[in-house]
């Protein structure tokens, strides 16, 4: 920086009434918080999204992940929702354990269709993002409140474990725990 300006590479100056400095911000998944299943770190690139807010393989949590094209509470108000019924549906069924199992080899799609540098420094840590719900994060307020509020909680894809879920009590549960 200079007195009018900034000096570039090249011995050039740039003249500036104003210069504003970036941070350089980098998109996190959960804060940061360290989650494990079963013992084993959860590597985020290695899950799909699930209905934009949970994630394939990973028990018992969802997480908002607002638009970037839009208000972020619109997402928050609508994962909320779900998450409600979810743990609603848990509740009526005395299941303690909701699991998205992925089962196949999906199409991967890009989980962004923006430039943006905060989003390409941090694309290869986030988590997949599919062709085709339910594995996939979408930016499309009318669909996902569609799919969210009004799709069966019990879709064939979420697995329940608990003493009344097809899956049996006791066998196979997984379980997550933030790591310390």
């Amino acid at each position: 920086m200079t007195e009018n300006g900034i000096k570039l590479k090249s011995g050039e100056t740039l003249d500036a009434d104003i210069i504003v400095t970036a941070t350089g911000l980098k998109l996190a998944v959960a804060g940061k918080v360290a989650f494990e299943v079963d013992g084993k770190p959860v590597h985020w690139p290695d899950h799909y999204y699930y209905k934009g807010c949970m994630f394939s393989d990973i028990p018992n949590l969802a997480i908002v992940f607002g638009y970037l094209n839009a208000s972020w509470t619109l997402k928050a108000d609508i994962v909320s929702e779900y998450t409600c019924r979810l743990l609603n549906h848990m509740d009526a069924t005395s299941t303690r354990i909701a699991n998205p199992v992925l089962d196949k080899e999906l199409e991967r799609e890009d989980l962004f269709d923006f430039s943006s540098g905060y989003i390409q420094r941090s694309i290869d840590e986030l988590p997949r993002n599919s062709t085709a719900m339910p594995w996939k994060l979408n930016q499309d307020y009318l669909f996902d409140r569609k799919i969210l509020r009004h799709d069966p909680v019990d879709d064939g894809v979420l697995k329940f474990y608990g003493p009344n879920s097809q899956q049996g009590a006791g066998q196979g549960e997984p379980a997550l725990e933030a790591a310390e």
